[in-house]
């Protein structure tokens, strides 16, 4: 590694304990952590699962587990700051229902819009406040249906390319808990805006 991890200043020296340090900003780091976490980063923009990377790196579950969460917690925001600065070039909106099983009840539900040919996810709340009404599933799906929210150009819009995309993104997991749906649903988003190594780019400062 030739150049500092975090201000990418080449002026480095090596400290005694064999880590770097940037004359520049004086952070100091392990040269062979950036290069593992690298190989992370590498693993996780390849649309490759902990699981998937642990085996092929030969690194601990746990080590390959926290970095994911990490990247997938700095997406949620990076993706939002990207929505904010840009919204006003919103035109397109649509309401999708994820269904995990065939509990209506437990479903995701979310609008996808799009902006700048990009698309951005909001969560709507969840489908258990319609519980109290005792609504069949066959009654609430008719009441979802007649009470959509959307706003479409066309029938052959980009938000149905990215829900095909989210369908297919998510069938590799086996099952995705309630709380941390946000994360895959944003992670999929992330990967369908951005390629590869746009991807690697947007992600190699994290520490």
């Amino acid at each position: 590694m030739n150049q500092c991890s975090s201000c990418h200043s080449k002026h480095l020296y090596t400290l005694s304990n064999g880590y770097k340090k940037c004359r520049h900003c004086k952070k100091k780091f392990s040269v062979k952590k950036c290069q593992t976490h690298a190989k992370i980063r590498d693993a996780f923009c390849q649309n490759k699962t902990v699981q998937q990377c642990h085996e092929e790196l030969h690194l601990h579950y746990v080590t390959v587990q926290r970095k994911y969460v990490q990247f997938r917690q700095f997406i949620v925001h990076y993706l939002d700051e990207q929505y904010k600065q840009k919204k006003e070039y919103s035109h397109e909106y649509d309401e999708y229902i994820y269904l995990k099983n065939q509990n209506i009840y437990e479903a995701h539900n979310f609008l996808t819009f799009i902006y700048d040919r990009k698309v951005y996810n909001l969560m709507l709340p969840s489908l258990y406040k319609f519980k109290p009404f005792h609504k069949s599933d066959k009654e609430l799906s008719k009441f979802l249906f007649l009470n959509k929210i959307a706003k479409l150009q066309s029938k052959t819009s980009k938000i149905n390319d990215f829900w095909n995309f989210l369908e297919t993104y998510l069938r590799k997991y086996k099952g995705v808990k309630s709380e941390n749906f946000i994360y895959y649903l944003k992670e999929a988003e992330f990967k369908f805006n951005y390629t590869q190594e746009e991807q690697r780019e947007i992600l190699k400062n994290i520490s």
